[in-house]
């Protein structure tokens, strides 16, 4: 028997539903967040991209990601309407308590990482978030200062635990130039795990340092003798900066173990 083939017009809408599915998958999860999404959906990474190049999507499948991403059902199947259900999303994050919103906007930290959490000293969820840890964002000029007063955090980045591996000794500052652009824009935050401070373990990292007194963020580049700070863009404005590798005391002052290139304020928390 021949096999039925599939009309123009069904083909059509499939590929319109994936498009909008890949649309939805790229806005919430970021060009990389395939197998986030697809482990929220119980699902295969690989099976979840077949479905955005047009394979048939299974109506629970479908119901799922609808529920996951909060993606308008007439938008998806038709391309009418808003894309998500906003009325819907605005209800479920007014009644949300602090803790709640910190762990939601944690979550698309993971998903995102250009977008930061900061929180107002008052405003510090309690002690009983133990996944949570509270990284206190300093002046760049007080990064060397090991033992920073209460006055000088101007607030607190909320990070997962996991993501530091000693949270104890970790800060968070503010970059103040651009020497490190595109990766690390000006304004960008860096989170510095100061327990890390061995140049030879640090070859080829993203480091804070600070030669002649001033706190920089930079490549660090290790040779027999010598190690020099790299900025990303070197040139006039920021120039390379060599250092004896026996230097006392070590102007290194510890490795930058996460990044943010973007960050809004959450002081409402």
């Amino acid at each position: 028997m021949a096999r039925k083939k599939t009309t123009k017009t069904r083909i059509n809408v499939k590929t319109l539903i994936s498009s909008r599915l890949r649309e939805v998958r790229q806005e919430l999860f970021g060009d990389h967040g395939g197998p986030e999404l697809a482990r929220r959906l119980g699902l295969p990474a690989r099976t979840w991209y077949n479905y955005e190049t047009g394979v048939t999507v299974p109506a629970e499948v479908l119901l799922s990601f609808i529920d996951q991403t909060g993606t308008n059902p007439v938008w998806l199947l038709s391309g009418d309407g808003p894309r998500y259900r906003r009325e819907l999303e605005d209800i479920i994050l007014a009644e949300m308590t602090p803790e709640q919103l910190i762990r939601r906007g944690l979550e698309k930290l993971e998903q995102e990482p250009q977008e930061v959490v900061i929180v107002a000293p008052e405003n510090l969820p309690t002690a009983s978030m133990s996944d949570f840890i509270a990284v206190g964002l300093v002046p760049i000029t007080q990064l060397d200062q090991m033992n920073s007063s209460v006055d000088s955090v101007e607030g607190y980045v909320m990070a997962y635990r996991h993501w530091l591996p000693h949270p104890s000794e970790t800060v968070s500052v503010r970059l103040d130039d651009d020497a490190m652009f595109p990766i690390l824009p000006e304004g960008s935050i860096v989170a510095v795990d100061r327990a890390m401070r061995d140049p030879h373990r640090l070859q080829g990292r993203i480091v804070a340092a600070n030669p002649g007194g001033r706190p920089m963020i930079r490549w660090l580049d290790v040779s027999a003798r010598h190690m020099i700070l790299r900025p990303n863009q070197p040139g006039r404005d920021h120039p390379m900066v060599p250092i004896e590798i026996d230097a006392e005391p070590s102007p290194i002052i510890g490795q930058v173990v996460w990044s943010w290139s973007r960050f809004h304020e959450r002081n409402g928390l």
